[in-house]
């Protein structure tokens, strides 16, 4: 699943209150709406979108459905979150740039 659609699902507080919901178990939509303060309707939409990212899984037990976390899409974000936070940090280690001066000749630390 592509980063891009698993932060844009993540960005959304509501969808991440719905994952820290189901941190706890598996929930039917119904039970999700009412903790959160919603109809089940509204709701759809949220569940709709994170299903779309591969954040959570709805399984069929009867005529209900019970969605369930499936965090294991979060592996390639958080590997490319990594890479980018440690070249960062290797980039801020390097000396900084430094310029020379046209009319003095000298050398200095050029600001960002």
């Amino acid at each position: 699943m592509a980063i891009q659609e698993t932060t844009a699902a993540l960005a959304d507080p509501l969808r991440r209150r719905v994952l820290d919901l189901l941190e706890q178990g598996g929930m039917e939509a119904g039970r999700l709406a009412e903790k959160l303060g919603m109809t089940p309707s509204k709701l759809s939409y949220h569940l709709r979108k994170l299903k779309e990212a591969d954040l959570i899984v709805g399984h069929k037990q009867g005529t209900r459905v019970i969605y369930e976390l499936n965090l294991s899409v979060l592996d390639s974000t958080i590997q490319w979150l990594y890479r980018l936070r440690t070249s960062a940090s290797d980039k801020r280690s390097l000396p900084e740039p430094q310029t020379v001066s046209k009319e003095t000749g000298s050398t200095a630390v050029s600001e960002s």
